[in-house]
């Protein structure tokens, strides 16, 4: 990658600025207070698993009455810890291939 960077021509390195980074501290603190309904995942651009999240919370909420919700907001919640860790990486990680795809192309 820095071996990229060096041999980068100006245009390249300029374009890389132009970017549409996305904060992984956004992400993380979107995590700690939206994790539950999914919109870390939904702000890392993972639309699929932001549904399933937030359908998952919904069905938890809905079913709390007959005890399998709790099993289910259970779950939901070590998601959105798990996730914490996931949402944060992978938004790093999408950075870096995005400036990756620039400077191959």
């Amino acid at each position: 990658m820095s071996e990229r960077l060096k041999n980068a021509s100006n245009d390249k390195l300029q374009s890389i600025g132009l970017l549409n980074f996305k904060s992984p501290i956004v992400g993380l603190l979107l995590g700690i207070f939206f994790g539950a309904l999914g919109i870390d995942r939904f702000y890392k651009g993972d639309v699929t698993l932001g549904a399933v999240k937030l359908g998952l919370f919904i069905l938890g909420l809905i079913t709390t009455f007959i005890y399998i919700g709790i099993f289910i907001l259970f779950i939901v919640w070590v998601l959105a810890i798990v996730d914490l860790f996931l949402v944060f990486t992978g938004i790093k990680k999408d950075n870096l291939n995005k400036i990756n795809s620039l400077l191959i192309a």
